[in-house]
This record gives C-alpha cells, structure tokens and sequence, in this order.
C-alpha cells in the first residue's frame, strides 16, 4: 500500500473519530417532563440543524401531534407554499418528554422553531416587561393593520381575546388555534343502576360518588387534571387567583382552601381517585370499570372503548357564586427570528387560522374552532352534528363556553399549575390541610416572581 493511500486512511479515521467524540460529547440527554422553571443551559448543546432555525424565507413548526393531526397541518403548510413559492414550510415532530424545555433552551440561545401550539401560557416564560430586548416572543399586532387588528378582535368567541393580549406586557403575543375542554364522563350504567342522576352541583358528585364506592367498591370521580378541577373549584367559589397589578399570587385565600380542602378529603377517603392504576390517563381505569366518572379532555372520547356498559357524556358542573370554566385554548406561539422571517411566521399563522383550515385542523383535532367564521361554515356544522360521541363531547364543552374566563397570564403561571397540583397532592395524602398546603405554594410562586 503507497503512501498517498495510507494518508488517506489516516485522514478518514481522523474524520470518523472526531465525528464520535462530537455526537458523544454534543447528544442531548433525555430530559423528564417541563417543570415550573425552564432548564436553561449556558450554551446551545450543538449547532441547531437548517431545519430547526427560522429564517427569511423559512418557517419551522415544532410539533408534538399525531400523525393525524400533522396530516393535516402537512396539508396545510403545501396548500401555503403552492400559493407563496417563495417559502418553506417545515412541520417538523418532536418528543413529548421534555418537549417545552426543549424549545426554550433552544430559543433562549438563538436557535429553535418559528412557532409552536400550546397554551398561551407559554408564551409568558419569554417577556421581560421591564426590557423588550430580553422578550422573546413576537408581539402579532406589530404585523397587522389596525383594521387587521380589529377584524381578528371581532372574529374570536368568547374571551379569547383577552387571553392573547392578557400579558405582563400588555401586548399580543398568541393567536388562537383550536378549542377544548373538561367535560364529565361517567358509567351510566352503574348511575342507571343505583337510579343517580348526572350531578349539577358538587354535593351532588360528592354523594353520587359515596354510592358508588360503597355499591361497587370504586371511586365515584377522578380529575385528569387536578390543577385544572382545582380552578374550577376555586374560582366558582369566588377565590381570587393571581393580583397581577401587584405582582403577587393569592391561591391561598380562605375560600380557595374551602375547596382544595373538600376535594383532598374524598381523594384521602378513595371516594376520588388520587392517581389512574392501569396507565397515565383515567379513561383506561374508566374504561376496565374501576372508576365510576372522570374529568377530562373532550378529546379523550377517542380512548374510551367501555368494557360491557354504556357511556354517559355531560358537561362539567357548574355550581357556586361564579360560573366558571375553564376552556383549553391552545394557540400559537412565535418566536422572534429577525423582521422578515417573523413576518413570514406570522402570515403562515394567519393562513393556518383563517375559516377553512381552522376548521380542517381542528377537526383532525376532534377540538372546536375558536373563529367565528369558521363556525359558520357548513364542513363544520356537519362535524358537530354527527351524532356520535364526538359530537357529544364537543357540545359537552360548547354548552359551557359562555362561561369560560380567562386566568392571568403571567411568567409564573407555569408556577402557579405546578404547585397548585402538588398542594392538593398533599391533602390528599393527609399529611397538611389545604390551609398549610396552599400558603406553602403561594409562597413559592411569589418568591420566584419577585426573583425574576
């Protein structure tokens, strides 16, 4: 072998060698699921590849759906570029665990999508209201005419304004993609049974719920989200949530801790279930027939196969000196990537939510459309009209919408979620009253917000 090959070999070893030793010292470990206070990092763990970076030109959407649900959006985003050829549109899925911390580091350090669709919450982990040059968000109404402005405004049901606007920094950071929300599943063949009418107030879900275990020996209710039933609690029964004029957070108020207390006691006493047995959700304990009821998702109609009795579908309760429900509007969340490429962000987005592709999207979804307009189109009458349990699951939320209200939305909201749930985790086990729990949890909320 001459020498020319031998240089050769050696380079190409060389190469290969230092290509491993970057992947080993560069690989992203695997991260558990977001917590209240984003993992930042010091650096970018490696250089963002060309299709995670927007650019003019370019708009990259990180995703955690379905296959389905991306279908739809690949649909979408090919229908925009045929109509603008000079933009790439990259729909690109990412791991669930870790997926939140994931886009923050990644944009904190300069890199990351253009946009993803979460809660509008999110966007609240990346203003600054003292300093616009540490908000990392796009502020939509600076893409948009007053005219523009307006008639986006007059197009959104609800208070679903208020929540894209309903920042520290007063401005508009979210635009609102598709709607869900809680609604109340239950056994009707066990509530047949014991003659139980579907509960409208809590006493009456408490008392159904004692039938139940002491007939079957199964909780009678469960929450998939106890931060989200713990809201609803509260705020029906008049407890304030967070005083954002004064920058403090108030879910220790006496008639927070009213509630909090009365729901970890059925939790300590099994007539609530505390955690689902046979897998993440309770739709599967639902469905084996170890839980009576649950609260959860609309979309949740999707796994609930009932093993040898009928389903019952209602809308949640709505019982206390307020009205209140909490509707989960996911939205979209851009990122800033220099004018151009946030104008191209903002312009898909908008192509995204206009009438026709609201309604396509959301109906891969199985979610309601949050537009007006897109309301009125008959695709979408006949979605909601089919008359199977998707469409009693989507009138199950849309009953209650006209009381849906908006929480604060602040840069410890994520905070708040967090140790709102660990509170009634706590009460449930005994160990602290909803008093002692939620004084703890406000206090840590408040102790982070005054830090930052």
């Amino acid at each position: 072998m001459n020498k020319k090959t031998w240089s050769t070999i050696l380079v190409v070893v060389l190469i290969v060698a230092a290509a491993v030793g970057i992947y080993y010292a560069t690989r992203e470990e695997a991260k558990p699921a977001p917590t209240a206070t984003p993992v930042v990092t010091d650096a970018p763990t490696a250089e963002p590849p060309a299709d995670e970076v927007g650019g003019t030109g370019k708009v990259v959407l990180w995703h955690t759906f379905t296959e389905e649900q991306e279908s739809s959006l690949q649909e979408i985003a090919k229908a925009y570029m045929d109509e603008n050829p000079g933009v790439t549109v990259v729909i690109q899925s990412q791991p669930y665990e870790g997926f939140l911390d994931k886009v923050y580091n990644a944009v904190r350090t300069g890199g990351g999508p253009s946009f993803i669709i979460n809660f509008s919450s999110e966007a609240a982990k990346y203003i600054d209201p003292a300093d616009e040059s540490k908000t990392f968000v796009v502020d939509f109404s600076q893409h948009m005419t007053a005219e523009e402005l307006e008639a986006f405004k007059a197009n959104l049901a609800g208070k679903l304004y208020d929540e894209a606007v309903g920042y520290e920094d007063g401005k508009f950071h979210s635009i609102p993609v598709y709607t869900s929300g809680p609604i109340f599943f239950y056994n009707k063949t066990m509530y047949d049974e014991l003659g139980l009418k579907v509960p409208t107030t809590w006493a009456e879900l408490e008392s159904n719920s004692r039938a139940i275990k002491e007939k079957y020996g199964i909780p009678g209710f469960a929450a998939d989200s106890l931060t989200d039933t713990s809201q609803i609690l509260m705020m029906q029964n008049g407890s304030p949530y967070i005083d954002v004029a004064n920058k403090k957070v108030l879910i220790d108020d006496p008639k927070a801790v009213e509630r909090v207390q009365w729901l970890g006691d059925l939790m300590k006493e099994e007539v609530f279930a505390t955690i689902p047995q046979t897998s993440k959700y309770f739709s599967s304990d639902f469905n084996a027939k170890l839980l009576a009821s649950y609260l959860g998702s609309c979309a949740g109609y999707k796994y609930l196969t009932p093993d040898g009795f009928e389903l019952g579908v209602a809308p949640t309760i709505m019982d206390g000196v307020a009205n209140w429900y909490p509707a989960w509007n996911r939205s979209a969340v851009a990122f800033k990537h220099g004018e151009e490429a946030d104008k191209a962000t903002v312009d898909f987005i908008r192509y995204l939510t206009n009438a026709e592709n609201s309604v396509k999207f959301c109906m891969a979804v199985g979610s309601l459309t949050p537009y007006k307009d897109a309301a009125e189109l008959q695709a979408y009458k006949d979605y909601l009209n089919k008359g199977d349990l998707m469409t009693q699951s989507l009138q199950a939320v849309q009953a209650t919408l006209e009381y849906a209200e908006v929480l604060p939305t602040v840069t410890v909201s994520s905070t708040v979620r967090t140790e709102l749930q660990r509170a009634v985790e706590r009460v449930a086990t005994g160990t602290v009253t909803a008093e002692e729990a939620l004084k703890e949890a406000a206090e840590n909320a408040n102790r982070e917000w005054a830090a930052k």
